[in-house]
């Protein structure tokens, strides 16, 4: 009969976290469904309490699962103390035979953000610049339950209050279930030392304030109110993968028929069948497609904002929001369209003064790091005998510029042309145009002038644009 005696603290934990390092390891949903052999871990070593014991844990038990271990101490230099943080962290990681990799980085103090906001942009950038497999962070099941707390106060959604992620890409918290009083008692059996830092009593920090002043009542009332948070917070992130996968239908369907089949990359969406949802839909749709391209978490005004403009402002009035910080959100023929943000002057290239001479490349970079590809094919594009009479250049456009799309047809401006072609405005000012000479001889993937276009049995040159 087995006995019923609970396992010593370390062993439990131990077990635990093999347990853990194993589901991440071998998940069918990581590494593109391959699992991981002989994984490299990064340690976010601060010294404290919370991440000696983890890098203790790995330490062990990487005596039984392979991977392998790094740890990376970051030096922000706010405190007095900070290089005696970093000496403690070598000394640590020496004993356990662990590299330390001691990353000094520059917290931006005026960035609005607050000094630990900022504090923990510039530590996230510095942990995720690693060439790891996974960064493994010591947060445990208090700071999940001081997380969903903030994230109430600030009056925080579904996926705010889904807290933090156990697996998040190379993020993995593998202490995230467990309370700190159980660290505490590993630490104890193992006798590791730690560091304190000063700053983790200042309650003017909005997490020590949750931990030092609201927890423990909370927690004296409540007693398994940690463990009840972390439950909400498991129920919370359960939502809001249902609302992702709505979010990702509804977006499908929102680009069913795009207006150009060129464009279909992602950054539009029919108004239309958008128009169609319910108002919570709507929101759920917009706010899941911007993350998926790199916007930040719009907030509830500015989503307000972008559903107004969308789908309620005139049909000629000019949609124009940034959200993100190289990226607009503008409308056009009835879709809603993410838009890189243009960069004039400076690194940028002036249109006006811009001249580039072809000389047989397959591929040319432009300025703006789009592209032209070029490529022979029969019957199609100009007609290789021109090349041998002119240079053919690739220019932007001046105004003015026409073009002879058909030989039985009248020649036509190049605005009535991009019109036509469903071109938005905010591309039509950065689309390459080819000349040969002085005269306008293609459009890239809109139209040939008929005095240049190949003849049915004939090579041409073709170029395509990708932007």
């Amino acid at each position: 009969m087995a006995s019923s005696k609970k396992l010593p603290a370390s062993n439990s934990l131990q077990h635990q976290l093999k347990a853990t390092l194993a589901d991440v390891f071998l998940s069918p949903s990581v590494n593109n469904g391959k699992g991981y052999v002989n994984p490299k871990l990064v340690v976010a070593f601060s010294g404290g309490l919370d991440s000696c014991v983890l890098l203790h844990l790995l330490s062990e038990s990487r005596k039984i699962i392979p991977f392998q271990l790094q740890a990376q101490h970051i030096h922000h230099g706010l405190s007095p103390n900070a290089d005696v943080w970093a000496d403690f962290c070598a000394d640590f990681c020496k004993k356990l035979g662990i590299p330390l990799t001691i990353s000094r980085v520059e917290v931006n103090k005026s960035s609005g953000l607050g000094l630990e906001a900022a504090a923990r942009e510039a530590r996230y950038k510095a942990l995720l610049a690693s060439q790891a497999d996974f960064i493994c962070l010591a947060h445990h099941q208090d700071d999940q339950a001081e997380t969903l707390l903030l994230q109430l106060a600030r009056g925080a959604g579904v996926k705010g209050l889904a807290g933090m992620a156990a697996v998040n890409t190379k993020l993995l918290r593998p202490l995230l279930d467990v309370s700190r009083s159980r660290l505490e008692a590993y630490a104890k059996q193992h006798q590791l030392t730690w560091i304190e830092d000063e700053s983790n009593m200042d309650t003017k920090f909005d997490r020590n304030f949750m931990r030092h002043q609201v927890l423990p009542i909370l927690t004296k009332q409540y007693p398994a109110i940690k463990q009840t948070i972390s439950r909400s917070a498991q129920h919370m992130a359960e939502a809001d993968i249902l609302l992702d996968d709505l979010a990702a239908m509804d977006v499908k369907n929102c680009q069913r028929h795009l207006f150009d089949s060129k464009q279909s990359d992602g950054r539009q969406l029919q108004l239309a069948p958008l128009a169609l949802l319910s108002m919570a839909r709507v929101k759920n749709t917009l706010r899941w497609w911007l993350l998926q391209h790199g916007c930040d978490v719009p907030s509830a005004a500015q989503l307000q904002q972008i559903t107004q403009q969308l789908l309620h402002a005139k049909a000629d009035a000019t949609v124009k929001i940034k959200v993100a910080t190289s990226l607009i959100l503008q409308r056009f023929q009835g879709c809603a369209c993410l838009v890189k943000e243009a960069k004039e002057g400076g690194a940028d290239y002036q249109r006006d003064t811009f001249s580039l001479a072809w000389n047989g490349e397959q591929v040319i970079v432009l300025p703006d790091q789009s592209r032209l590809l070029f490529s022979q094919q029969l019957g199609e594009g100009i007609a290789l005998r021109h090349l041998e009479k002119a240079q053919l250049v690739v220019r932007y456009r001046q105004g003015g510029e026409i073009l002879k799309p058909q030989a039985n047809r009248p020649s036509r401006s190049l605005k009535a042309i991009l019109q036509e072609s469903h071109i938005p405005p905010w591309q039509r000012e950065r689309l390459p145009l080819l000349f040969l000479d002085a005269n306008l001889a293609m459009l890239p993937d809109i139209a040939v002038d008929a005095h240049f276009k190949a003849m049915p049995a004939e090579m041409g040159l073709v170029v395509q644009y990708c932007y």
